[in-house]
């Protein structure tokens, strides 16, 4: 995991399910209070990957906990262009074992993921 001032980037793969197609996107962890983030959450920064939320919103969705990843359940499948590729996209996996800590594996949760320039972000609620 490399660090800069209040924000981590994790070593991780991302998945575009039911095709578990890999896309290079990155994982940074970020800190309340560093880089004017409120609250402690994960960004996945993959442009074309913030369509999967509708433009200004968020959502709170299910966030699974499975061996080794965390998986985004979508409210409803959509369909996205990444890569010059159309693909449909019914979740998204993270894969690194630093996530493996925040939902343990066959639990889940609800996370507020919402859109950003670049991607997505994941809030987690305190415990």
């Amino acid at each position: 995991m490399s660090k800069s001032h209040g924000k981590a980037k994790l070593e991780a793969e991302i998945f575009l399910m039911p095709k578990r197609d890999k896309i290079d996107a990155s994982v940074y962890v970020h800190l309340k209070g560093y880089a004017r983030a409120r609250v402690s959450h994960l960004d996945v920064e993959k442009p074309s990957l913030g369509k999967v939320i509708h433009r200004g919103r968020g959502n709170f969705l299910e966030v699974k906990g499975i061996k080794r990843a965390l998986e985004i359940i979508l409210r409803e499948s959509r369909v996205l262009e990444i890569n010059g590729k159309e693909t449909t996209i019914s979740s998204i996996m993270i894969v690194s074992p630093s996530l493996s800590e925040i939902v343990d594996e066959n639990k889940s949760t609800r996370a507020w993921v919402g859109r950003k320039y670049d991607g997505i972000y994941v809030g987690f609620r305190k415990e």
